[in-house]
C-alpha cells in the first residue's frame, strides 16, 4: 500500500511539474532588445493575402522604450509584456505568434505582422 502511494505522489507531482507555464520573460526581454528589428509585410487573413509596406523599423530598449522608424520620420512608443504570451505596443496588444532570433510574428485579430533582424 504505501509503495502504490508513493508512486501515485509522484506521478501527480510530475504532471504538474510538466504542466508549469515554462514561459520566461526575461528570455523574450533579452531576444526583444538584443537586435533590431524590420517590418515589410503582413498577412491579413481575412482576404488571406500577404501584404507589403513601406519597410519600417523597431528598436526594443530595455526601459520599455520603442523606437520606431519610417523613412526619416522616428516615432517614440511603450512596450511591455503583459503577460509572457503577449506584447503591449502603447495602447494595442499583440499575441506573440512567434519570437527567435531571426523571426518575429505578432498577431492582432486576423493579421500577422512580420518582423525580422535587420542585418
Amino acid at each position: 500500500m504505501r509503495y502504490l502511494i508513493t508512486i501515485l505522489i509522484a506521478f501527480v507531482l510530475m504532471v504538474t511539474y510538466s504542466c508549469a507555464d515554462t514561459c520566461s520573460i526575461g528570455a523574450k526581454t533579452k531576444i526583444l532588445t538584443g537586435r533590431k528589428w524590420k517590418m515589410n509585410s503582413y498577412v491579413d487573413y481575412s482576404v488571406n493575402r500577404e501584404m507589403y509596406i513601406a519597410t519600417e523599423k523597431y528598436e526594443f530598449y530595455t526601459d520599455g522604450t520603442l523606437l520606431k522608424i519610417k523613412d526619416s520620420d522616428t516615432i517614440c512608443e511603450k512596450w511591455e509584456f503583459p503577460e509572457c504570451g503577449y506584447l503591449r505596443i502603447d495602447s494595442k496588444t499583440f499575441k506573440i505568434a512567434e519570437l527567435s532570433r531571426k523571426i518575429m510574428i505578432l498577431r492582432y485579430g486576423e493579421t500577422d505582422f512580420i518582423y525580422r533582424v535587420q542585418r
